[in-house]
């Protein structure tokens, strides 16, 4: 039984509300809405990424493009008291944004954690972000559970709620057969 189980099902048989927390960052809201949305039905905690200072979408997208970081305004990156963690990006240029590639370089405390990865996007690009994402958090040596990614005309629409509540089952289900 890994050290997570291990942590997990005790917290079980004590009766200890698990932590779970859900990372974020959002430029236009989508991904902030699929977010708290995914953090209702988890009871998680929501952690908001929040640029320290804002450029073109031009540079943006291309600092995303090419893996580079933008610094970021002080949050919890110290993940050593939550139990499971959810990263939720917006993918840009395919890749995921420079505050997200920033937060997940300032993580500590990750080993022995598990993870999950939601993408929202304009069209493509969320397999190539989760699996950027899910290559950082474990060599960390955080354990990847699941994923999801949403498309933004379906987030417009409200039609983004069955993939989020597939992605919170995924989770749930995991926390169980841990017990």
């Amino acid at each position: 039984m890994n050290l997570f189980k291990y942590e997990l099902l005790f917290k079980i048989q004590i009766g200890d509300k698990m932590e779970i927390m859900v990372a974020y960052y959002s430029w236009k809201g989508h991904t902030q809405k699929v977010a708290e949305e995914l953090a209702n039905e988890l009871e998680a905690h929501l952690e908001k990424i929040e640029a320290l200072k804002e450029s073109g979408m031009a540079s943006k997208a291309m600092k995303a493009y090419l893996g580079l970081k933008s610094d970021i305004k002080p949050i919890k990156t110290d993940i050593s008291n939550v139990d499971f963690l959810i990263v939720a990006t917006p993918v840009w240029s395919g890749h995921a944004t420079p505050y997200m590639n920033k937060y997940l370089s300032q993580l500590t405390g990750c080993s022995g954690k598990c993870f999950s990865v939601l993408t929202e996007m304009g069209q493509s690009g969320g397999d190539k972000t989760i699996a950027q994402i899910r290559k950082t958090l474990e060599n960390k040596g955080m354990t990847f559970v699941s994923s999801a990614m949403t498309i933004e005309e379906e987030v417009d629409s409200g039609n983004y709620k069955d993939t989020i509540s597939k992605l919170a089952d995924s989770i749930k289900e995991y926390i169980k057969s841990c017990e």
